[in-house]
C-alpha cells in the first residue's frame, strides 16, 4: 500500500455541480452515462434529484455497479428509491462513502412493539451541526401509522427516547 495515494482528478460534470454553501465533496463518481453523483458531509446528489441530506435516507444498498438509495418515509421501505448505475472505471469510493454517512447518521435506534399488533421504529439521528437528534418514527410494513391507537404508542415511545436520550 502505497504511503500516499493520488487523488483522482473530478471531471468538468462533477466541478461544474452547484453544491450548497460551503459544502465540499466527500466522493464521487458518474454515472454509466456521464450524470455526476457527489457525496458531501451533508448529503447525496444523485441525477435530477436535489441534495438528500443524509438524515433523510433510510438506508443505501450497493449491488455491483448498481447503487440504490432509499429515502426516509413514515412506513418502512416505502420511500422514494433512488438507483443509479455507476461508471466503475475511475475507482470511485461512492459505495463506502454512502454507506459509512448513512450508518454515521444513526445515533440511536430501537424498535417498539405495538398493542394489539405492529411496531415502529424509534430513531434518533444526526444532523451536520446540530448538538440535538433528528427524531423520526418509522412504522413496520404491517403497521397503520394513522391508527390513533398505535400512533398515540409510537408517541409515548418517541417521547420517552427524548427524555432519556435527549
Amino acid at each position: 500500500m502505497p504511503l500516499f495515494s493520488r487523488r483522482r482528478r473530478a471531471p468538468e460534470s462533477v466541478k461544474q455541480l452547484r453544491l450548497e454553501g460551503g459544502e465540499r465533496r466527500v466522493a464521487w463518481a458518474l454515472s454509466r452515462d456521464g450524470m455526476p453523483v457527489v457525496a458531501t458531509g451533508a448529503g447525496l446528489y444523485l441525477p435530477g434529484a436535489p441534495r438528500l441530506d443524509w438524515e433523510q435516507v433510510e438506508r443505501a444498498l450497493w449491488r455491483e455497479p448498481v447503487l440504490t438509495v432509499l429515502e426516509l418515509a413514515e412506513v418502512e421501505a416505502s420511500g422514494t428509491a433512488h438507483v443509479v448505475e455507476l461508471d466503475l472505471s475511475d475507482g470511485t469510493d461512492m459505495p463506502e462513502v454512502v454507506r459509512a454517512r448513512v450508518s454515521a447518521s444513526v445515533a440511536w435506534s430501537s424498535h417498539v412493539r405495538l398493542a394489539p399488533a405492529g411496531g415502529v421504529r424509534i430513531v434518533g439521528r444526526r444532523r451536520p451541526g446540530l448538538e440535538v437528534f433528528d427524531w423520526q418514527l418509522v412504522f413496520d410494513r404491517d403497521t397503520d401509522p394513522h391508527d390513533p391507537q398505535l400512533r398515540a404508542q409510537a408517541e409515548q415511545h418517541l417521547e420517552a427516547a427524548r427524555r432519556t436520550i435527549g
